[in-house]
């Protein structure tokens, strides 16, 4: 029997699913900007799944938390080394008394390996476009790309990290469901799928104003009158209206206000932290 560990070492992947689970809380209410800041950059950092688990214990969250469990110890099988080398040793004897009478067989040549051939001047490795959430040009490959692989441009949420240059998609799926998708060089969705909240709502993703957007990604700090500042995260989603939540930080990480515009690009809200 097996039973779960929160002390084993955390990997990648469950920093990350925790990560997931804080930006959803950040998205609902649960958590505000600073709270999310501070929670994010400990789990960057857990050392132990225990560390993870204790970050969101608080929350109510529909993402499934990594839970490793201690691997249990088989048996491997007998080692049978003994008879294998009995075994060869009497081949070996047996070989040498049937062949002492006999001439010695002739010493073949080496057989020559071809070298192998060399690739066409024109073949160049594959490399993966990577993400970029912060112009106008990023966001609409962003966009584009997303439509080709799930093929909707309908999605419940969009939280993009720009520090940490990730993102995390909510879409909507069968039965009336929706699921988690993570990017970060690639798309990574959810095994599993949850129930929306009853205010949540769909939006058409080619309704975002991409030009604007990025305009404001430069001018969000400017406008709170801290031009020193820069967005340090984006929050899109829908309760009945749909908003873009730009939050902006100073040069120590610290947070000094939120500027709202709508998908068109129209400033919404100025609020200062």
């Amino acid at each position: 029997m097996t039973t779960p560990r929160s002390d084993l070492r955390a990997r990648d992947v469950d920093r990350a699913v925790t990560a997931t689970a804080l930006d959803r809380a950040y998205a609902d209410g649960q958590l505000t900007f600073d709270e999310h800041r501070a929670r994010s950059a400990s789990a960057r950092s857990a050392r132990t799944v225990g560390d993870l688990h204790a970050l969101v214990s608080d929350l109510q969250s529909d993402v499934p938390l990594p839970e490793p469990e201690t691997p249990r110890r088989t048996r491997g099988p007998r080692r049978r080394w003994p008879l294998v080398v009995a075994a060869a040793a009497a081949v070996a004897v047996g070989g040498w008394l049937l062949g002492r009478d006999e001439d010695p067989a002739p010493t073949s040549a080496p057989v020559a390996v071809a070298p192998a051939p060399d690739l066409p001047p024109d073949v160049s490795p594959i490399v993966a476009q990577p993400f970029v959430f912060d112009t106008a040009a990023g966001l609409a490959d962003f966009r584009e790309r997303w439509i080709q692989r799930f093929g909707s441009p309908e999605i419940y949420s969009m939280y993009v990290d720009l520090g940490d240059g990730r993102a995390s998609v909510t879409r909507p799926v069968e039965n009336g469901r929706q699921q988690q998708v993570n990017v970060m060089g690639g798309f990574d969705p959810s095994d599993s799928t949850s129930e929306p909240s009853d205010s949540e709502r769909t939006l058409d993703w080619t309704t975002l104003n991409v030009d604007a957007l990025a305009g404001h990604l430069a001018g969000a700090p400017t406008s709170l009158g801290r031009p020193d500042g820069v967005v340090d995260t984006v929050n899109l989603r829908n309760f009945g209206t749909p908003e873009i939540r730009l939050d902006v930080v100073d040069a120590r990480g610290d947070g000094v206000g939120t500027v709202v515009v709508d998908p068109a690009g129209a400033v919404v809200a100025v609020l200062p932290d």
